[in-house]
């Protein structure tokens, strides 16, 4: 008599869709709610980041015209289908264009706080319309979309999220998909930019205190973290000097470790099956800590390009790892 290996079950499979850091991009966003049909996902995370870099104000003048700045250089529209034009190209980018007229544009610019106030308003507008795309292409699906705050997410766009009818938002929880369960923990270590939401090491360390003994079954945990561990691949950056400049070395750029260590202690410490994280714009890639997978997609989203990883989950194991561009 022969004993056959008992083949899968085919329902056993967890497909994972991730992407990080968009911020503001909202044809990488629409990219990557697309991608979850696209790439036959199971599952859509993002890991944060949504928020992005600047508002582009739009002057418009007397004479029917409309100037912006686009990279320094000021553009000039002569007609409406020259303006919308530049609002397309300038929302994919991540950034917020608003048209106002020269007079609103002359008392905004001197007033920090205001400029600020408008900010805000723009960054919560941008993902309303995004829970609203989310919620007009994934209904008649069962695919849910998860996303945690970045470190550059403002506290403002929680509400929105915590409301959207097809964006599950979950900061410092432990939740449960096809049989895992996920860790979600947000922000990111210290940066040089004083951002929303930055942690000490220490007090990361206290976070992860907190979720650990809440996790059932490690070797079935993912860990959903926007910061990537400390010393890889994943969390290699350009180093800055004290006005923000890149730090170069015979004509080289000069690169540091921005990840956190207490993240990496607790991989090693307790071996998750994987861990998805984003942050480090550059630290696209995959490996290994001892059995857990962790892995970046990276980011390049000012060229409207989606970095994403796709993970296939099997019977408690990592089966693929496919990192993704379009």
């Amino acid at each position: 008599m022969f004993w056959n290996k008992k083949k899968k079950d085919a329902g056993d499979k967890v497909v994972i869709f991730f992407a990080s850091d968009l911020h503001g991009s909202s044809i990488c966003f629409k990219k990557f709610v697309n991608g979850a049909k696209f790439y036959g996902a199971d599952l859509l995370v993002m890991g944060g980041d949504l928020t992005g870099k600047a508002v582009i104000p739009i002057t418009e003048q007397t004479d029917g015209t409309f100037k912006g700045f686009q990279t320094g250089d000021e553009v000039t529209m002569d007609s409406q289908d020259e303006l919308d034009e530049f609002i397309k190209r300038v929302n994919n980018q991540g950034f917020y264009p608003t048209v106002m007229t020269e007079s609103e544009f002359q008392t905004i610019k001197n007033d920090p706080e205001a400029q600020h106030t408008l900010f805000k308003k723009l960054v919560v507008e941008r993902v309303q319309e995004w829970a609203d795309y989310a919620a007009e292409k994934l209904t008649g699906t069962d695919i849910p979309l998860i996303t945690s705050p970045g470190n550059d997410d403002f506290f403002e766009i929680d509400p929105i999220l915590n409301n959207a009818s097809h964006i599950q938002y979950h900061e410092m929880e432990i939740t449960e998909f096809k049989g895992y369960e996920i860790l979600h923990c947000g922000g990111s270590t210290k940066t040089p930019w004083d951002t929303e939401r930055e942690y000490s090491e220490e007090e990361y360390e206290a976070k992860f205190a907190v979720l650990l003994p809440q996790v059932k079954n490690m070797e079935k945990c993912i860990f959903n973290v926007h910061v990537p561990p400390h010393g890889t691949v994943l969390d290699r950056c350009p180093k800055l000097d004290e006005n923000l400049q890149v730090v170069f070395d015979m004509g080289n750029p000069v690169s540091m470790q921005a990840g956190s260590s207490a993240l990496y202690k607790v991989i090693e410490e307790h071996q998750p099956v994987l861990g998805i994280h984003g942050h480090i714009h550059e630290g696209r890639g995959n490996i290994k800590i001892g059995r857990t997978t962790c892995v970046n997609p990276g980011s390049v989203y000012p060229e409207g390009i989606l970095q994403g990883v796709l993970v296939t989950l099997s019977e408690g194991e990592v089966t693929s790892v496919q990192l993704t561009q379009g």
